[in-house]
This record gives C-alpha cells, structure tokens and sequence, in this order.
C-alpha cells in the first residue's frame, strides 16, 4: 500500500447532466421508506440502454480494485440528502448521513468473448440505505425490458446464457442475494456489536485518478470539491494498486485484490477472520496471519485435502489458491457472489504465490 499527498495535484471539476428531477431522499436523521420499485426511490433522472442517470444528488464513484461478481460491470452511485456530507476515515468505511443511499447495478454482457466495453443487460441494482437505526440492504431485480427493477427480498437465482471467451454457448445461474446473504459480507464488529457496513468506500479503495467527460482529477478530492466528503488530509491518505496494472508489483496487486474480494470477511472485525484466524486486508503485515505456511481454522473438508493455507512458492499446495479456483459449493471462495471462477484473480493469487521465495512449511 501506497501514501499519497494531494498537493502537486491539478484538479479539474467535471460536471453531470442531470434533470431536476427531486429525488426521494429524506432529510437527515429521518428514516427512508422501503419501496417495492427502484423508481420509486426517485434516485435516477432516466433509464438508458447505455446506463443508468443519477440525479444532481448522486454521485458516479469507482475503484482501484473491483470486487469479482462473475463479470459483471457495476454502476456505482452514492445519494446524500441535501446540505450533508461524508466524513474521512483513514482505514475504515467513511462515516455517512442518516438517509444516505449507496447504489451498485450489476449488468452482464451477452459476449464473455470481446472487450467492447458495453455494460450489458442489468440485472439488479442493489441498495445499502443508512437508517436510524443502521444499514439496511436490499436488492432489485430488473424486469426483462430493463425499464423497472422490482425488490427481491429473499433473492433470485436468474438463468444466464452468453458467449464464452472461446465464442461457444455457455450458461450459468447468477444469483441475487437475499437480504440475510446481503448482510453476511457486509457484517462487521463494533465492540460486541454486530452491524452493516459499506465494502469498497474506504479512503485506500477510492484514492484514484477520476475521469468522466474528459475531465481527470482524484476522485477523493473530487468528493471534497463537492462537498460531499470532509476531514479529507493534504497528506498521508492511503491507496491501494489496480490488482491487474502489469505496472505495480505482485505483491501489491495481489494484496489489493485480497483485501477488496475476501478481507470484509477475513478481517478482524469480521467473522470470517475471527473463526479462521485468516486475515487479508491490505495492512496485514505478519505473513502467517495472511496464510503462509498457516494451517487453517475452520476450512474443514473445504480444504481439498491441504494442510497449509499458503506454502510460499507452491500455489498448488496452497488451500487460498484452491478455495479460489474451485466451483465446488462446499469448498469455494468466496461461498456468496460467485458462480464462475475469476480466472484472472485465480492467476494472479497463483502467480504471487508462486514468486514467493520457497520454504517448507512446518
């Protein structure tokens, strides 16, 4: 992980075409209804073929790292009520607005085959709304026309059909989640307290250059600008690598893509980190915490039969990399959000493992 300062920084503001269109966001501290549509949130001003438009309330945010979701491209929209902001935290999720709306909508593409850059057929759009009373997360699963998306609590299991990267038929089940899955990957601990909280809206994640309608500035920055984010320093504010930028180093891109796709479990605020004792979030600096020559906690018959989670220069020998390259329901990780395998991630993760220099585990 990197620290960078924004002050040889040359920013530029960009703007949105947005309509005026108000949007169904309550005034701070009030709880926000629970919908049965998508529209009648009132957060987008239009559905497009070629995406969705937020109203002057949202705001388009990206990543340095994406979580894997069986290709899908995600739309991402953070909705403020008026006059509000976000609050800097160095290390975990920013402090956010009751009455706040995070929006991601996943679209898959008809052809796994091409780079295009098309976006796809929506799928759903899921919701982390901040009520008094914490996050609260829900899905909306799109209609066939992609012109109304419905709530799901109890999640969907969508049959998919697309062209594969060898141009042959191919198909799998992509799953909604229901709201009880939803929360599993967003629980944290506070104390004793279990609650929800956003994944990627952390300062190292968001730390990017911003690029929309030709203008470029950092994102964080951007956000600051706005504003819709304070407390942001001059210095110091941490970032993580694009896991797939050949530029960075291995270790860096491995790290980053650990920490987006498996460390809100594997953490030490998480179950998952706190039952096997695995941890991968980026500033984890002792090695056997972050599975070298580690036997696991909880892996059970998931193991493939290994013993170690990571034996440096040996990723077939590694349980992290098996977990990862499997499709075996009782093995497979992550358990939730994936029904194919990421063939880059897997790479990668092998890759990184196999350049550490050997050791025989004990």
């Amino acid at each position: 992980m990197r620290i960078f300062s924004f002050s040889c920084l040359l920013f530029t503001v960009c703007s949105f075409a947005f309509c005026s269109k108000k949007a169904n966001l309550n005034s701070e501290g009030t709880e926000v209804k629970i919908q049965e549509s998508l529209s009648q949130y009132k957060i987008f001003a239009s559905i497009k073929n070629e995406g969705l438009v937020p109203i002057p309330n949202g705001f388009r945010y990206d990543l340095n790292t994406a979580l894997f979701s069986d290709y899908a491209t995600k739309d991402r929209v953070i909705f403020l009520p008026d006059g509000t902001n976000m609050e800097y935290d160095s290390e975990k999720e920013f402090k956010f607005p009751i009455g706040s709306i995070i929006s991601k909508t996943f679209s898959l593409p008809a052809n796994f085959s091409t780079s295009s850059g098309q976006s796809g057929k929506r799928i759903e759009t899921r919701l982390l709304i901040h009520q008094p009373k914490g996050w609260f997360a829900v899905s909306y699963v799109w209609n066939e026309d992609n012109t109304e998306a419905f709530i799901s609590y109890a999640g969907e299991s969508i049959p998919v059909t697309f062209q594969n990267e060898k141009g042959e038929k191919d198909s799998f089940f992509y799953t909604v989640p229901s709201r009880n899955q939803c929360a599993s990957c967003h629980q944290a601990y506070e104390g004793r307290t279990q609650t929800i909280v956003p994944i990627g809206i952390k300062a190292r994640h968001l730390n990017k250059t911003y690029s929309f309608e030709g203008s470029t500035e950092n994102q964080l920055k951007l956000m600051e600008t706005k504003g819709l984010l304070v407390g942001l320093p001059m210095f110091g504010v941490p970032k993580v690598a694009n896991a797939f930028d050949p530029k960075e180093t291995i270790e860096d891109r491995a790290r980053a893509y650990l920490d987006i796709n498996c460390a809100h479990c594997h953490q030490t605020r998480a179950a998952g980190g706190i039952n096997s004792k695995l941890i991968l979030s980026y500033d984890e600096t002792d090695r056997s915490h972050f599975g070298v020559c580690k036997t696991p906690g909880s892996a059970g018959k998931g193991g493939g039969g290994l013993r170690y989670d990571v034996v440096p220069g040996h990723p077939e020998d590694s349980i992290l990399h098996y977990r990862m390259a499997t499709k075996d329901p009782g093995a497979m990780m992550p358990q939730i959000g994936r029904a194919l395998v990421h063939k880059e991630g897997v790479q990668l993760i092998y890759d990184w493992i196999r350049e550490m220099p050997s050791q025989d585990c004990p």
